[in-house]
């Protein structure tokens, strides 16, 4: 009979109207740091322990252009996306990329206008430093990773290199490398020649707390219901985003900016002809930063994953996984647990 508790479990959240982390279920979160050479690398592990199970499996979060426990385990009710996970049996662990949060960052020469801080080959290092500690004890195990945004990016250009330690792959509102309108390239581009990045603007991005919630806002109109209803979670979002410095401020490395520039402009950073493990493909048909064509180009690519799929959320945002008064995370939820545990 207790064996079959997990299931229960999931069921109950995943199809009964839940999408969100159950409050009757008590969960064990542990934060600690991952070392990177000289950097540290904040990472925080959640697991859900009022039911028993045989086996959890390892996934990890990566983060957009919001830190990871901002993101990912919101202190608001029922807003916490790891939490949700965790209730569908998974031991969920949560990084942040060097720089965001509380994760150290290098000293970068800030006068370098060639410099991309927080580039995608500093993600990936910092990717596998956190997957080798997850994997200590276990060399020929293998744990699933999902990336939202630029996080998308990242896992992806990671996967491509360390293909052995990842059991499925999951991209969330994530660019591919096409040249297609996007709608940013206006906020980027450089003032003198439209085919590169403004470099004037500053290597580290500063948002104060209004600048977060305008974030978060892009693309939708007052007429927007769901916006209203998660007001809340809107607020406790911007308010954390701000809390990791004396500054009140979301300091970020902008590198990765420059990177989505030329992404959308064309550049592959990563290609999806060398990524051979499972990978999900997700996208709110109402985000703003991704596009319908890298969903597809990027699907289109997939040549040598031996199982891909692309979903669409209607009317999920780029914040889809906090959409805690829609059914936009509980699909979302679904699709990772479908494809993860069933192949499907």
């Amino acid at each position: 009979m207790l064996r079959t508790l997990p299931v229960f479990a999931l069921i109950c959240a995943l199809l009964c109207n839940m999408g969100t982390a159950s409050a009757q279920s008590n969960y064990t979160t542990t934060d600690f740091f991952v070392p990177n050479g000289a950097l540290q690398l904040q990472v925080r592990k959640i697991v859900e322990t009022t039911y028993s199970s045989h086996r959890k499996l390892p996934l990890l979060l990566v983060h957009g252009g919001t830190g990871a426990t901002t993101s990912f385990d919101l202190d608001a009710e029922d807003a916490s996306f790891a939490k949700s996970l965790a209730l569908g049996g998974f031991n969920v662990y949560i990084m942040n990329i060097r720089g965001w949060e509380r994760s150290t960052a290098p000293v970068y020469n800030l006068t370098d206008t060639a410099l991309v801080a927080g580039s995608c080959q500093e993600a990936a290092s910092d990717i596998d430093a956190v997957v080798n500690y997850m994997l200590q004890g276990n060399p020929k195990g293998k744990i699933n990773l999902f990336g939202w945004a630029v996080g998308g990016h990242w896992a992806a250009h990671y996967t491509t290199q360390h293909n052995s330690k990842v059991a499925n792959l999951i991209v969330l509102n994530s660019l591919y490398g096409v040249k297609a309108p996007w709608g940013f390239n206006t906020t980027f581009v450089s003032p003198t020649d439209s085919t590169r990045f403004d470099n004037s603007i500053p290597t580290y991005r500063q948002s104060n707390e209004q600048a977060v919630i305008n974030i978060w806002k892009t693309g939708l109109t007052d007429a927007d219901t769901t916006i209203k209803a998660d007001s809340a979670v809107i607020k406790a979002f911007a308010k954390s985003a701000v809390s990791f410095n004396d500054e009140h401020l979301l300091k970020t490395p902008g590198g990765f900016r420059k990177e989505s520039f030329y992404m959308a402009n064309g550049r592959k950073y990563w290609d999806a002809k060398d990524i051979t493990v499972p990978t999900l493909i997700i996208r709110g048909d109402r985000d703003f930063w991704s596009r319908p064509i890298d969903m597809d180009t990027f699907y289109n690519e997939l040549i040598a994953a031996p199982n891909k799929k692309k979903i669409i959320i209607a009317n999920g945002n780029h914040f889809v996984f906090l959409d805690t008064q829609g059914n936009g995370r509980r699909k979302l939820l679904i699709a990772i647990n479908n494809f993860v545990k069933k192949g499907l």
